[in-house]
């Protein structure tokens, strides 16, 4: 058994691509507040995270979105994230928002919100995507406790056969997890335009498969936290051999590259 580092620091500036803030109706969290995230950022060396609000993946996402930026105004450590549902939302008034705010990424949850990721149901929204350039974060499921089920997973022939289709538009699959290895990693070698968010993907040398399927500029680190920890995934990548320049870009180059920041 190798020594662990229990003073453990990145070694390379760190940009968290898949967080979020606030609070979940169906369970507590153990960190929910703008200062509480600050603190365990500051802790494990996290310095910029990319943050989407639960409340507007469950509940309403102009409200959602809208306390988000709020929320964070002041606060140069958090990138903010808006959540949208194609088969609900006015895709002008979202635009709007999204712009007025400067906001650099969006989120679909397909599964949660109960509609295929095909141009049928999104195609104005694929349209404005390819237009703005803004990519989209598209996580494999969203996990819910208590009496209502978990929502079906993403259906990747979906992800595979729009992507293909529209290879100007930017997405990353985020948040797959060891049993979808068997499409998951089939589904990004073949789409030059779909990246992958690690912060699930926690089997013994599942690092090196993604990074040998894809190549590290198209790895995206990430914590899920609250509902994960912020340190194993990036302890993971310290200690699996990657030369300084890939980890660099894994753990924050590719996602500024992707949200247009410096």
């Amino acid at each position: 058994m190798g020594n662990v580092d229990l003073d453990f620091k990145p070694s390379v500036p760190v940009l968290d691509s898949n967080m979020s803030l606030g609070r979940r109706h169906d369970k507590p969290v153990n960190i929910d507040s703008v200062e509480g995230v600050k603190r365990e950022m500051e802790r494990t060396g996290i310095g910029r995270a990319l943050v989407y609000a639960p409340h507007a993946a469950i509940f309403d996402s102009g409200e959602g979105n809208s306390t988000l930026v709020e929320t964070i105004r002041n606060s140069d450590e958090f990138v903010p994230q808006f959540v949208c549902n194609p088969s609900f939302d006015d895709l002008s008034e979202f635009a709007a928002h999204v712009d007025s705010e400067g906001v650099r990424s969006v989120r679909m949850f397909p599964g949660l919100h109960n509609y295929p990721f095909r141009p049928w149901v999104i195609g104005p929204w694929l349209d404005w995507l390819a237009e703005t350039g803004i990519p989209v974060w598209l996580p494999v499921e969203y996990e819910l406790i208590g009496p209502i089920p978990s929502t079906n997973p993403i259906d990747p022939r979906d992800i595979y056969d729009t992507l293909s289709q529209r290879p100007e538009i930017k997405a990353v699959l985020s948040e797959a997890k060891y049993g979808d290895s068997s499409w998951a990693l089939p589904l990004v070698r073949s789409l030059p335009n779909l990246d992958f968010e690690i912060s699930r993907f926690v089997p013994g040398g599942g690092i090196t498969s993604v990074i040998e399927a894809i190549g590290p500029e198209r790895v995206l680190f990430g914590s899920r936290f609250p509902d994960s920890a912020l340190s194993p995934q990036l302890y993971n990548l310290h200690r699996s051999g990657l030369s300084t320049d890939a980890l660099e870009a894994i753990c924050a180059g590719n996602a500024k590259r992707l949200l247009g920041i410096g």
